[in-house]
């Protein structure tokens, strides 16, 4: 199967061959002449133009037919014969057509670009393929009109080496939208060209309608709300455009220092501006506009270089957290970088949260629920409906999430996910034997004080201890343990004792 493909390619390359031969002996024909007229060298030039896509024809075939033979020196041979024989022509074709007595017309359009000299029109032997140079398009708007009018002029409308049916067509492919619309009735006839290019230029070259357009697109310019380097240089951009089209239409901009600096400036964001200012501030004269763009651009450089530094740090941390990844490229570990990240951007949530809204949903004032003295003098019961109204989380009375999220510490009595003002006292069922009825009538007046949100029947711990006076002299004596108490209390009677 192989055999065939090569045998095909082959005859391939021998019909490559064979124009070689055809094109060598029609170089001979011509070096015979003693002077080539025109339309030989008209002839010989389109040859030629076509002559120059045979090389890479036989470039890919022979490539081919390379990879799949078994004898791969045999075939540099044959590439070496072709190569040879193929640069011979071009060389001599070149040299013909360097003989001729005027430049051929090279119309806009093609790839290949004329290498001769504009006064003598001869052929350089060192001609080069140039890349192609399209037409510009015009749109219909005044902003672009005197660009691709220049740029037409001096690629279509002054050549004299093209006619005017040419140049019409080449205005009709330049033409779009409205524009086009202007010269669309005229006929397709070379006597139209002038009529169309003159229509075209009545149009669209108007001064007043031109500059009014560029003022507007000056003043137009749309504001810069942050830093932002490519901001800054759509700014330069647009106002040196606006300003070298203005001139063109003979206004007077290099007057207008002042005032540009002061539009431009307008446009600035606050920061960039307030740097601008002390800038200026600096000068001992005002400055001129190409001291504002060179401070402008300076910006956008500097703009530009921390983006670039703030990318290359984003990236290094990612490659950071992949490398992490791939280490421990566990379930567990997976789970915990997981975990920790949805912890970090729900703290991060929180905070931001309470930064904006710090108003207690009890009294309207700059607090937290749980700092409120109106909250805390509540009932427990209360308490709970309240912080339920409210909307805030109930383990620590903030807003922005929910208990299940919280990370600060539960209820300091029963560890549960609720705060420590919102705890319901659960009368306990067994405890040690509570001081005597006559001792504790010496408590009464001082538990009075206590938290009056607690059950009416409360049942605390005791405990019998040692208490050494100023004396020296022990004492036993039974303390109440309440592990909620912000106080310590003594009686009357222990201390007389």
């Amino acid at each position: 199967m192989a055999d065939e493909k090569i045998a095909k390619l082959v005859k391939r390359r021998s019909c490559m061959k064979s124009k070689l031969t055809v094109f060598g002996n029609y170089l001979h024909t011509l070096e015979s002449c003693n002077e080539l007229s025109s339309l030989q060298l008209l002839d010989l030039e389109t040859r030629f133009n076509r002559f120059g896509s045979l090389y890479d024809d036989f470039d890919k075939l022979q490539c081919d037919i390379e990879m799949l033979s078994e004898e791969p020196d045999d075939e540099g041979e044959e590439r070496e014969q072709f190569e040879n024989q193929y640069y011979k022509l071009v060389a001599a074709a070149r040299r013909l057509l360097g003989a001729r007595p005027h430049q051929s017309s090279q119309l806009p359009d093609e790839s290949v670009a004329s290498c001769g000299d504009g006064r003598s029109g001869g052929f350089k032997s060192n001609c080069v393929r140039l890349p192609k140079i399209n037409l510009p398009s015009f749109h219909g708007h005044y902003q672009n009109w005197l660009e691709f009018r220049d740029t037409y002029l001096s690629l279509i409308h002054l050549r004299s080496d093209i006619d005017n049916i040419n140049k019409l067509h080449y205005l009709r492919a330049s033409l779009k939208g409205s524009a086009l619309l202007i010269i669309d009735n005229l006929d397709f006839k070379a006597e139209n060209y002038e009529a169309a290019w003159n229509l075209l230029c009545s149009r669209y070259d108007n001064k007043r309608l031109l500059v009014n357009n560029h003022v507007h697109a000056l003043f137009n310019v749309e504001h810069i709300k942050h830093e932002s380097c490519s901001a800054i240089r759509h700014l330069i951009d647009v106002t040196n455009k606006n300003l070298r089209a203005l001139s063109t239409l003979d206004q007077p901009t290099q007057y207008w220092d002042t005032l540009i600096i002061h539009m431009m400036a307008e446009k600035l964001d606050s920061v960039t501006h307030r740097e601008w200012e002390e800038h200026r501030n600096t000068l001992n004269n005002p400055p001129s506009l190409e001291i504002f763009i060179t401070f402008l651009s300076n910006k956008a450089d500097l703009l530009e270089t921390l983006q670039e530094n703030k990318s290359k740090t984003k990236i290094h941390n990612k490659n950071s957290l992949d490398t992490i990844k791939n280490h421990y490229n566990q379930p567990t570990s997976t789970k915990y970088t997981q975990n920790t990240y949805l912890q970090y951007n729900t703290n991060k949530k929180h905070n931001n949260t309470y930064k904006k809204s710090l108003t207690c949903p009890m009294c309207n004032q700059n607090h937290f629920l749980f700092s409120c003295e109106a909250f805390r003098s509540l009932s427990i019961e209360e308490r709970r409906q309240k912080a339920k109204d409210a909307k805030v989380c109930l383990n620590c009375l903030r807003p922005g999430h929910i208990e299940t999220r919280c990370n600060l510490v539960p209820c300091k009595y029963c560890k549960k996910k609720h705060s420590t003002l919102l705890h319901m006292h659960e009368a306990e069922t067994t405890v040690q034997p509570s001081l005597p009825v006559s001792n504790l009538d010496s408590f009464s007046s001082s538990t009075d004080v206590l938290d009056t949100t607690t059950p009416p029947i409360v049942l605390l711990s005791t405990a019998l201890v040692r208490v050494v006076d100023s004396k020296g002299n022990v004492h036993t004596a039974r303390v109440l343990l309440d592990n909620g108490s912000t106080a310590n209390f003594v009686s009357e009677f222990l201390c007389e004792s």
